[in-house]
């Protein structure tokens, strides 16, 4: 509400007949134009350094509330978890566990390792891949089948009854509440493989090579038994699988074989007809040079068309390897390039290098980052080399068949040229060189069968051994009763304080804001629970308008009770005598209300009779709500001090601002007593609140109509600057609130910082307390505000005790 405040010579104060001087008349601006607004620096108005508040929202005393309030809730709450946890953890079905373990043999033991057919055997390069395929492969739903049939009769019966039949806590609990419904039983492989996988763990053991099987079951000796069982028949299941690529090359040899052997025929046929029709006995021995030079070519191209099938042989592997979706390091001719080996020997060594450096670096590690950069590096160079192995592969072949059909053509030729010069003789010897070749391709060809039946029917590879075979367990390794103790112990001590300390805090911080609607304290309605009043005045109102709407009745406050002793009881509508002053009124008696926080007494004195003042405070905002009126406003500037401290001045000027957002006014508290700031104690969410905002809504007390601007981090000697400040909030909060109150400090200690703010205001409040200052320093204090402030501007007494 934007108020002008003129000196006006003439007029009297109404209700002082007979006194003249000066008075500040507060005036509504209705017939002013907006550019006559003073005009307010929005900066702020302090250099001091930015205040470090140090208020605490949540003390210790708090917490220990919390936990006398609501301890029991966690203690109950912290009972039935701990309850529960140890039933989980201490109780059931004894499980044991038994291991057996498998060792991955890096040396050659194969006997059947034939010139280029044996297996390709396991380097130190490619050991940690071999083991990472193993723990695939041991787990995948292929072997558990395989298990399955070689697994005995007997055992395997049992296993699958107690799987059927076992019943998770869950099912338990439903049992005891009867609601379980037994569902559709799994046939019994199902039940056996989903048993064997939940059962089953594989894992490597740390700096070997060796897989640990372990196996965990109610009976030690069916443990024991599935364990051994289990790695002993993974050993023959990776030798059938290893056998199977050895069946693949046999059959592929096979039909070669076939294709030799009707080749070889046929060239003895056409080599006997062709004697028979020639009547030839035996061959020829003459040795020209066209038919050394068929030889040779014949030569050649067996050797040519050995290496093309070699070149076949291996690049069909590669197909093959890459159709089946296996690994390339598993073909020997990849493995065995040298640039390959060495890129996997490098990137083996960084990731080796990697995984020690995990458990002390982060992932975001220098060193760990510069490790994934190399790694990934070599993995692409890795990459490459098969890729160009790959390509090799597929060159060879394409050179490799180009040059069986050039030395075809050269033998051709040089068998025309033969043929014009040897005739009979050059036939022949074509014809039997023919079947010379055709029949040493065929023996290489039936060798290699041969050696691949063989080595192909031998299933133990040696990649894989037996490392230790699994016992029957003594002492089960579930329920662990140690452990379900301490789960308890701990879960039982964050319910217990944990519970009663969050549940205070969410029930006063959170749910305690939300009930009130947005406001920091309980003792001030939001915003929006209380009917705004307009920040403009609509315009001054006629002084018979205010005299008829306002009786004379109304200058008198009724008596209110209050908290006293029968015989101090006093009305507040009674005067004070004071010598050389005259007849002091006595606007409202608030109670003492003994020690406590601020902030609870706030509220207390907020109550209505006999607990609390809320009838006296009611009264005393009539009373200046009247005046206001009779100047022709709707509020204006309330100045309260004392004469001395510790007379209860800051909560009464708490008090009152609470009173008129009560009523939906909007109030702006400026603390004018630097050297005493104590406004943040009745406001403690205030603490924040600092003289370097830059408007007023920075300075909202939460979503109330309060403004609250304390003086904690205002400097106590800068008198001037404070002066100059006081002026430019109190204009601009002229214009946005209904009244302003200046908690200002006590007139005879810091009569130098009140004498300024008398002539601001246009109502002035002088708090007392007959207990601290007695009738003499409350006539100097009036003495000495008398000729600072308007001589209409004084209101009265508020009275303590």
């Amino acid at each position: 509400m934007a108020l002008h405040l003129p000196l006006d010579t003439l007029r009297q104060p109404p209700g002082h007949p007979g006194q003249t001087g000066r008075s500040l008349v507060p005036m509504a601006p209705a017939g002013l134009p907006a550019a006559y607004l003073p005009q307010v620096d929005a900066s702020p108005y302090l250099a001091t350094p930015p205040p470090q508040f140090t208020e605490s929202f949540i003390n210790l005393a708090d917490l220990v509330g919390y936990m006398r309030r609501f301890g029991w809730l966690g203690f109950l709450a912290g009972l039935a978890l701990a309850a529960l946890a140890f039933y989980a953890l201490g109780m059931g079905t004894p499980i044991y566990e038994a291991e057996a373990k498998l060792r991955l043999r890096l040396q050659d033991t194969n006997v059947f390792n034939f010139n280029e057919m044996g297996r390709q055997s396991v380097t130190e390069l490619s050991a940690p891949q071999l083991i990472n395929n193993h723990l695939t492969e041991i787990k995948s739903r292929k072997y558990l089948e395989y298990f399955h049939d070689r697994f005995p009769e007997a055992d395997r019966a049992r296993f699958i009854e107690v799987e059927s039949t076992q019943v998770g806590r869950k099912d338990q609990l439903l049992k005891l509440l009867g609601l379980y419904k037994p569902g559709i039983p799994s046939p019994p492989r199902e039940t056996f493989m989903d048993g064997m996988s939940a059962r089953v763990r594989v894992e490597p053991q740390k700096d070997s090579h060796i897989l640990r099987v372990l196996v965990r079951h109610p009976d030690p000796g069916m443990a024991a038994r599935i364990a051994n069982a289990y790695a002993t028949e993974y050993m023959g299941f990776f030798g059938q699988q290893e056998g199977s690529q050895m069946d693949s090359a046999r059959t592929y040899l096979e039909e070669k074989a076939a294709e030799l052997r009707q080749r070889l025929q046929e060239s003895e046929a056409k080599l006997a007809e062709y004697r028979k029709s020639e009547n030839l006995l035996q061959d020829s021995e003459v040795k020209d040079v066209a038919g050394e030079r068929v030889r040779l070519f014949t030569n050649a191209i067996t050797d040519a068309q050995v290496r093309l099938f070699k070149a076949q042989s291996d690049l069909r592997n590669i197909q093959s390897a890459q159709q089946a979706g296996r690994d390339l390091m598993e073909v020997r001719v990849v493995a065995d390039n040298a640039e390959v080996a060495y890129n996997r020997k490098e990137l083996d060594a960084k990731i080796a290098q990697r995984k020690a450096l995990e458990p002390m670096c982060g992932r975001r590690h220098p060193m760990m980052i510069a490790l994934a950069n190399e790694i990934e590096t070599l993995k692409m160079a890795l990459d490459r080399s098969v890729d160009a192995v790959v390509a090799q592969a597929q060159s060879e072949v394409t050179n490799m068949e180009r040059q069986v059909a050039d030395y075809q053509n050269e033998m051709n030729t040089s068998r025309s040229q033969s043929l014009e010069q040897s005739g009979k003789n050059i036939q022949q010897n074509l014809l039997r060189d023919q079947v010379a070749m055709d029949r040493e391709l065929y023996q290489k060809i039936v060798l290699r069968l041969n050696q691949a039946t063989v080595t192909g029917q031998f299933t133990d590879s040696g990649a894989l051994a037996l490392s230790d075979v699994a016992a029957p367990p003594n002492k089960p390794v579930k329920p662990n009763k140690p452990v379900a103790a301490l789960a308890s112990l701990f879960l039982f001590g964050v319910c217990f304080i944990g519970l009663p300390v969050g549940w205070g805090l969410f029930n006063d911080h959170v749910l305690g804001t939300l009930r009130r609607g947005g406001s920091p304290s309980p003792h001030i309605p939001s915003a929006r629970q209380v009917p705004h009043m307009p920040l403009q005045p609509t315009g001054p109102l006629p002084q018979q308008a205010v005299h008829a709407a306002l009786p004379q009745q109304a200058y008198a406050p009724a008596p209110v009770p209050v908290m006293q002793p029968p015989a101090q009881q006093q009305r507040a509508g009674e005067t004070l005598m004071i010598p050389a002053v005259g007849q002091t009124p006595v606007l409202a008696r608030l109670p003492m209300l003994g020690s406590g926080r601020p902030e609870h007494i706030l509220g207390q004195i907020l109550k209505p009779e006999p607990q609390g003042a809320a009838g006296a405070l009611q009264q005393l905002t009539s009373t200046l709500e009247m005046h206001a009126l009779r100047r022709g406003g709707l509020g204006g500037v309330i100045l309260i001090t004392s004469a001395e401290a510790g007379e209860g001045k800051t909560l009464s000027a708490a008090a009152l601002a609470a009173a008129f957002c009560h009523q939906g006014r909007s109030v702006f508290l400026l603390e004018c007593n630097p050297v005493a700031p104590a406004l943040h104690e009745w406001f403690p969410h205030s603490a924040r609140h600092s003289s370097w905002a830059h408007d007023m809504e920075a300075l909202r007390y939460g979503n109330t109509h309060l403004f609250l601007l304390p003086a904690h981090d205002l400097p106590a000697y800068a008198t001037t600057e404070l002066l100059e400040g006081y002026r430019s909030w109190i204009d601009r909060a002229r214009q946005q609130v209904d009244w302003i109150i200046l908690d200002a400090g006590p007139v005879l200690r810091n009569f130098a910082d009140v004498a300024p703010l008398a002539p601001l205001a246009t109502d002035v409040l002088l708090v007392n307390n007959p207990r601290v200052t007695n009738a003499g320093k409350l006539r100097a204090a009036l003495h000495l505000l008398q000729p600072m402030m308007a001589s209409s501007a004084f209101r009265g007494l508020v009275m303590h005790g």
